[in-house]
């Protein structure tokens, strides 16, 4: 039934669309146009979480393979967006538009502004508040709204997505920062709270990670560092720091420094 109702929806978006007063979905009218031209996201109108406080989910939606710079993916991005798991079908992100079904086709970042994440030091993602064991992610593209998707429909057209939880995320990542830049963190000989403290690491720290232990991350801290270049003088240390709390809130993200090579 889903694949049917993907289909069905792809043939109404592509038959009809109105630009202000659009129909409901299934309906025509004299006044419909074609589909508004692939557009390139305005990253003035997009934020980026990973400098706010606010939670992060489970994971993140993005690109299979490297698709361009920070949210220029989103123009080859053709992804249906339902009401709940199994619900209604309401609406596409499109070539770099909102268009819910029913109402005027925003374009992203400059009609209608958007919330995404960076993962890495060119790309920012959609993050994922839930991702349920049946294949349905609900996905969070602004500040108060969210969508469900489903895994199925992630390659059905356009650029291939994928969702990475945070820990494979992090697991991947080059070198990882910590989410808040005001604060330290405890540096652990041991993935457990205890009497087990190494030191107390900075923002302004080299960390990279070595391996994932529930809600615990093995790293090399190198200190003092200037983004990815140690200064004169600097040491190594490894141990474990927690990247997420109690209630799973991410602590580390991947970091937005260019480390390559």
């Amino acid at each position: 039934m889903l694949r049917l109702r993907h289909f069905a929806a792809i043939a109404c978006l592509q038959g009809v669309l109105l630009l202000g007063n659009v129909p409901a979905w299934g309906q025509t009218s004299d006044d419909s146009v074609g589909l508004p031209e692939a557009i390139t996201p305005n990253m003035e109108g997009i934020v980026d979480l990973a400098d706010t406080e606010q939670p992060l989910g489970v994971g993140y939606l993005s690109p299979r393979r490297q698709a361009g710079e920070q949210a220029s993916w989103l123009s080859a991005v053709e992804l249906p967006l339902y009401s709940e798991p199994g619900g209604e079908h309401w609406g596409w992100i499109w070539q770099g538009w909102l268009i819910p079904n029913g109402q005027q086709a925003f374009a992203i970042g400059r009609d209608a502004s958007f919330t995404m994440v960076s993962v890495d030091p060119l790309l920012l993602a959609f993050p994922v508040i839930e991702a349920r064991e049946d294949g349905w992610l609900q996905m969070q593209y602004t500040n108060g709204g969210s969508a469900w998707i489903h895994r199925d429909q992630l390659d059905d057209r356009g650029v291939e997505l994928s969702f990475y939880s945070w820990e494979e995320g992090l697991a991947e990542a080059d070198i990882v920062d910590l989410r808040n830049r005001n604060d330290a963190q405890v540096l652990r000989s041991q993935p457990e709270r205890g009497r087990n403290v190494l030191s107390l690491v900075s923002p302004s720290s080299l960390i990279e990670p070595l391996e994932i232990q529930d809600e615990w991350i093995r790293v090399r801290i190198t200190r003092p560092a200037n983004g990815c270049e140690p200064l004169a003088g600097a040491s190594e240390e490894e141990g474990w720091l927690q990247w997420k709390d109690s209630d799973g809130e991410v602590l580390l993200l991947p970091s937005r420094e260019d480390c390559a090579g």
